[in-house]
């Protein structure tokens, strides 16, 4: 008879041969069964996506970073609002699902997303809300400056919190913060007892988080990489095309992070060449997001130290930059020369504020006006390691003062070298630091606070520019920002207009936002309101 393709004879097979072929078909079938169910059962290859970064990061403590940890922290916590500039209105429920104001902005009230877990395992809710803005207040590090106005916070119920003022306050905006304003687990205190940690902080810093975000982290080596395993009970839910792992490497060279980027050794560069961004567009590849932002580039001139403690001199400098070239060949068109310390399209940027253009007649009459029409100074610069763009900058600063007679020594550094020597005795310090600055809350005084005002101690007043009309005009605008805004702006007006005057620092450029993706992300969305960060759960896995 005919079975198939197979022919058998019709001669009846002896009994033991006919079980034989019994026994082969039951293995064969069983084998063919278990690779059928095995491949069922396979695990799935976890999907990772790798983001390079330029700087080294500093602490992952929530309440007090204040620096290059935010690459992360907006992975792993929430805040109560989140700025999203591409929505209407731009302030978007968090954490908080609804706010409102009252008492001329002095009383706040916000009720909260239910049904959020942190990565304990414990529930968010006012509790966490209270513990975490306190915590920041007392602890008084990083951008704590933010919740300076909060006089009392009240727990009106599970899922309610009010927060007391004592001057009108757009808490909404702080509320948005990209440091500062993060909310965490009350639960970290015991943790970290129960880890063996004095206090919660040394906890944070060995590696541990506990926020609400999407992410947890899995290793922390702040100098080279840090690794994020996805939070399986993240209340937004997760689908199949979404990351398990995110991974952040700090690669010190834009053109390594080029290569890499190409070869698919990462699917993120945040910075590339920008010589290279043409061809980079034309990779089938490769993707180049370019977006605005709200960071800009300072020369950050020592205001107490020898030339620069002399305004005159200041001023002569500020007209000996060749601010266009520094667009032009340095950005290659992707940025804007300064108007002013505020980034184009931040609030409280002034398009009509005086500004300094190259012009090295009007820098050598007010040299000689200052008493020195020969130059002759002997002056320090430095930037970060690794940046093309500051690198390139410092170039073109050091070639262009030549014409002024100043000698300028340009010294690359990594982000704490650079920090720590500008943060010793100011008389010690640098003379120019090359400087980038990005928002904390939205609002011009944000940079104003940080840069220019006066500290005991330097933070990031690195110019050391103390000057309290200025403190003062600026505090007198932030108290009335939240009441009458257009007053307050008005006042803020007149102090850049006083900081552009006293030259108090070089405003160099304002940079367009170039992340280099692999063409098989999809989702990626630059927020100019959270400068660095790549949101890993809006990202997905394309083939």
């Amino acid at each position: 008879m005919t079975t198939g393709s197979v022919v058998l004879s019709e001669r009846k097979l002896p009994v033991k041969t006919i079980g034989a072929i019994v026994i082969i078909i039951v293995i064969v079938a069983a084998g063919a069964f278990g690779y059928y169910y095995q491949t069922l059962q396979k695990p799935a290859v976890p999907k990772i996506v790798t983001y390079a970064s330029l700087s080294e990061m500093i602490t992952l403590d929530p309440s007090t970073e204040f620096s290059n940890s935010i690459l992360v922290l907006p992975n792993l916590y929430e805040p109560l609002i989140w700025y999203q500039p591409w929505s209407s209105p731009v302030l978007q429920p968090a954490l908080a699902t609804s706010w409102e104001s009252s008492n001329n902005s002095q009383t706040w009230t916000f009720h909260l997303r239910q049904g959020v877990k942190f990565h304990d395992g414990s529930a968010f809710n006012a509790t966490a809300v209270k513990y975490s803005i306190e915590r920041t207040i007392n602890l008084g590090g990083g951008a704590a400056y933010i919740w300076g106005t909060v006089k009392q916070i009240n727990i009106l119920d599970t899922y309610t919190v009010q927060i007391v003022l004592s001057a009108p306050t757009p808490l909404d905006v702080v509320a948005c913060a990209s440091y500062a304003a993060w909310i965490m687990s009350p639960q970290i205190d015991s943790l970290a007892k129960a880890a063996g940690f004095t206090n919660a902080s040394q906890w944070f810093n060995a590696g541990h988080d506990d926020g609400t975000g999407p992410y947890t982290v899995t290793k922390w080596d702040p100098q080279s990489e840090v690794d994020l395993q996805k939070f399986p009970g993240y209340w937004g839910g997760w689908t199949s095309d979404q990351f398990d792992t995110a991974v952040v490497k700090i690669v010190r060279d834009e053109t390594v992070q080029e290569e890499m980027v190409k070869s698919g050794e990462i699917q993120i560069a945040e910075y590339v060449p920008p010589a290279d961004i043409p061809s980079l567009q034309t990779d089938p590849n490769i993707k180049v997001y370019a977006s605005p932002q709200y960071q800009n580039l300072y020369g950050l001139l020592n205001n107490k130290k020898f030339p620069f403690n002399n305004t005159l001199i200041r001023q002569a400098v500020s007209y000996a930059i060749p601010y266009q070239e520094m667009v032009t060949s340095v950005l290659h068109g992707f940025g804007n020369v300064s108007v002013g310390p505020i980034p184009h399209g931040m609030p409280g940027h002034f398009n009509d504020l005086p500004t300094y253009t190259y012009n090295l007649t009007k820098a050598k009459q007010l040299l000689a006006q200052a008493g020195y029409p020969n130059g002759g100074f002997h002056i320090l610069l430095t930037y970060l390691t690794g940046d093309i763009r500051e690198e390139g900058t410092s170039e073109l600063i050091a070639n262009s003062l030549k014409s002024l007679n100043i000698d300028v020594e340009i010294r690359a550094m990594t982000w704490i070298q650079q920090w720590s020597l500008a943060q010793g005795p100011a008389l010690q310090a640098q003379d120019i630091f090359i400087f980038y600055w990005w928002p904390t809350i939205l609002s011009p005084y944000d940079f104003l606070v940080s840069i220019f005002h006066s500290e005991s101690s330097p933070v990031f007043n690195l110019g050391y520019y103390y000057h309290s009309d200025f403190d003062q005009l600026i505090d007198k605008a932030y108290a009335m920002e939240g009441s009458n805004k257009q007053a307050a702006y008005q006042l803020y007006w007149q102090a850049e207009n006083k900081l552009v005057n006293d030259a108090a620092a070089l405003y160099l450029w304002d940079l367009t936002d170039v992340h280099v993706l692999r063409s098989n992300i999809s989702g990626f969305q630059y927020n100019p309101g959270y400068t660095t960060v790549v949101f890993f759960y809006q990202l997905h896995q394309t083939s």
